[in-house]
């Protein structure tokens, strides 16, 4: 039980989770132009075209355009050899989501996909109309990289923008719902064994403003699992910014930025939102009870739960667009307080606040603390905050060999993973410009390729971070542009694969084949209702006499929710000494002398039984 979500504006963001899962969201931003149709084919396997380079040679999926109906098989060749693809083929308009996970409980990776819509300008730009031309789509796997369409048995009808997917066990039935982030109101989809109901009024929900992502964490420890939505920006098409008037940049039409960009109060940010799940099958708004509530409003992107100063309990970080990023710390007691600045989260090496579009939490050093990788706009380095083990934090990006890179990129989904089970931890990173028209007023193009980082260990231990993307074969080779993410185990063999998502083109599902360096671990916790994801959890692998950490959560990157499991590369060992889980609620699992090369599935132990009360 695994999904991949995506979300895009023809395609904004992957992400992946189980049937005890959360997806994640694709933020849309208006663009001045729009391709009128979009196609997107999903399934596919090849065998042969390199996607991930020398040391990384990952295999792409096919994709084709067309009416939805499974075309059977066609080969074509690849790096020389022949290869069968099964495809599924489906018309899309201006997709945004992308999700997969074991939606029917039947063992497979489903795919959800969340369809966005296109804009109609009408007199000349002054009023601009939303048009829904293609819904949501469910498909089913079948096995073998090969998908059928359910979404007629399985979907209710949907007519919404959909910028991104979280997913997560709200209920606590063990199955995953979707809440979908929305240019227009949001949407809950509860899961009833393998048919999605809209539950959005009966459980409190409905956020009416511009989504651009969303989480799900237990942010109060009571066990139900929370929501926080990031929210962008006040846009509304029936009143654009000047009546329509587009900025014009060297004599060429733009569309008009976020409120710091224009400086002229257009668009300007819409507040984020909490829900604090009540345990009786609602949410409550609960924003300024929590702390969550800012002087002012900012416009905010990618959103993620982590516990970065190892407390026990999630805060949570907010990347925000030319705004300082937030960083709000978990008192214990449900209630956060905003920290970004005072912990060296909020700005970049240069003291600035940057365009921030996406998150990534990961121990990237192996030094047992959760770091963040940050994607930013053309023209800024991306950031990478090192974390000194007291949730404070100091961008190394550039001592890392992560800053120079990306000058010339616009980055938006991003995420960790060893590509080669080396035993450290690569980074693959979605790229893309957010005007078609850039390159005209002197910033980098439109197109972009999307970049691989390997990580390389030197002999003092020291860790850099090399570009392969031009020894990466030809998945990563087209220049597209790129937004959402994912990263799973799509095919179950212990290796972890990758799904792109670029805007007005097919999105890209990259097989790893990578020369294996190493052994792997893949840990799928299993946590006691309601919060049966366990998310929140903690892991310490220890192998070879390296500790390597993860935490379970569902969403991170940018609109993306990656594999459910916990996938530890652990280089060439021959047994993992030990396994220690710490559960949300404080109960500790600990597993000796496991052997590699396995999915291990680990359940929540049950509560102590409370103290016999004998009469007296």
């Amino acid at each position: 039980t695994r999904g991949l979500y995506a979300s895009s504006r023809v395609a904004h963001v992957p992400a992946v989770f189980d049937n005890n899962s959360a997806f994640t969201k694709g933020a849309a931003e208006l663009r001045l132009y729009y391709s009128p149709l979009s196609r997107l084919t999903l399934a596919l396997r090849t065998a042969g075209e390199k996607i991930w380079g020398e040391a990384f040679p990952y295999y792409e999926a096919a994709y084709a355009g067309g009416n939805a109906s499974v075309r059977g098989f066609r080969r074509e060749r690849f790096a020389g050899e022949a290869a069968e693809i099964a495809a599924v083929k489906v018309a899309l308009q201006e997709p945004y989501c992308f999700t997969a996970g074991d939606m029917d409980g039947d063992g497979d990776l489903d795919l959800f996909l969340a369809n966005g819509a296109r804009l109609a300008y009408h007199d000349d730009g002054r009023r601009l109309e939303v048009v829904h031309e293609a819904p949501c789509r469910l498909y089913r796997n079948d096995g073998d990289w090969r998908f059928t369409d359910v979404t007629a048995a399985a979907l209710p009808p949907l007519g919404r923008w959909v910028n991104g997917v979280a997913v997560a066990d709200v209920d606590g039935d063990g199955d995953p719902d979707l809440y979908l982030a929305c240019f227009d109101a949001d949407v809950l989809l509860v899961n009833a064994g393998g048919r999605f109901e809209d539950r959005t009024a009966a459980w409190g929900l409905g956020n009416p403003l511009w989504a651009a992502s969303a989480a799900f964490g237990d942010a109060d420890g009571d066990g139900h699992v929370d929501l926080y939505v990031a929210n962008y920006c006040h846009f509304d098409p029936a009143r654009p910014p000047l009546e329509g008037r587009r900025n014009v940049v060297d004599g060429v039409e733009i569309g008009w930025g976020p409120e710091e960009e224009n400086r002229q109060g257009l668009n300007p940010g819409a507040p984020d939102v909490y829900y604090r799940n009540d345990g009786r099958g609602r949410f409550v708004e609960a924003t300024a009870a929590a702390g969550f509530a800012l002087p002012r409003p900012l416009c905010s992107y990618a959103v993620v739960f982590a516990d970065v100063d190892g407390d026990g309990h999630p805060d949570v970080l907010v990347a925000n667009d030319l705004q300082p990023c937030n960083l709000f710390v978990n008192q214990g007691d449900g209630t956060f307080r905003e920290e970004g600045v005072a912990r060296g989260f909020a700005f970049d090496a240069r003291g600035q606040a940057t365009a921030a579009m996406g998150l990534a939490v990961e121990d990237f050093d192996g030094d047992g603390h959760l770091d963040v990788f940050r994607t930013n706009f053309d023209l800024e380095p991306n950031a990478l905050h090192r974390n000194d083990g007291r949730g404070r934090f100091r961008d190394v990006a550039g001592e890392v060999g992560l800053a120079a890179p990306s000058l010339d990129r616009l980055g938006w989904g991003c995420a960790f993973l060893d590509a080669d089970l080396d035993g450290e931890l690569d980074l693959l990173v979605a790229n893309g410009h957010v005007l078609p028209q850039a390159a005209a007023v002197g910033m980098s193009p439109w197109l972009q390729q999307s970049q691989l980082y390997a990580a390389r260990r030197g002999a003092n231990g020291a860790l850099r971070y090399e570009d392969v993307t031009a020894r990466a074969g030809t998945g990563l080779a087209p220049a597209r542009s790129a937004r959402g993410l994912a990263i799973a185990d799509v095919d179950d063999d212990g290796d972890l694969d990758a799904l792109l998502v670029d805007l007005d083109e097919t999105p890209r599902l990259l097989e790893n084949q990578s020369p294996r360096r190493g052994r792997w671990l893949a840990i799928r916790l299993r946590g006691r209702a309601p919060n049966t994801d366990a998310l929140g959890a903690r892991v310490e692998v220890v192998a070879g006499g390296r500790t390597r950490v993860r935490e379970v959560r569902r969403q991170q990157g940018l609109y993306s929710s990656h594999d459910p499991r916990l996938h530890f590369g652990l280089g060439p060992v021959a047994r993992v000494e030990r396994v220690r889980v710490r559960w949300p609620g404080g109960a500790t699992t600990v597993l000796e002398d496991v052997a590699p090369d396995r999915f291990l599935s680990i359940p929540e132990p049950p509560p102590p039984a409370p103290p016999e009360v004998r009469p007296r």
